[in-house]
């Protein structure tokens, strides 16, 4: 149970204080390319896209996260580390 405590509170600490960020580096984008918003399908909140940033940029750090410090092969083998002691 330990390895998996230590890998929630990593992630959780990186969510809370980086994640909220997403959206302004999705402004900084926006503004490099001189767009005003990523759509409209939403009047006035700037789209789909404008919606999503901070969970686009959790989802690169899980993404990445994952692949590097837990490197599980299947769902399989990280349900068996969760479980066993």
């Amino acid at each position: 149970m330990y390895p998996f405590l230590l890998h929630s509170l990593s992630m959780s600490l990186f969510s809370s204080v980086i994640g909220p960020f997403g959206g302004f580096f999705a402004s900084g984008f926006k503004r490099a390319f001189k767009i005003k918003d990523f759509g409209d399908v939403i009047p006035g909140h700037g789209g789909i896209m404008d919606r999503f940033d901070c969970q686009f940029l959790m989802a690169t750090f899980v993404n990445v996260y994952i692949s590097s410090f837990i490197r599980t092969a299947s769902p399989q083998k990280l349900l068996q580390q969760v479980t066993n002691p």
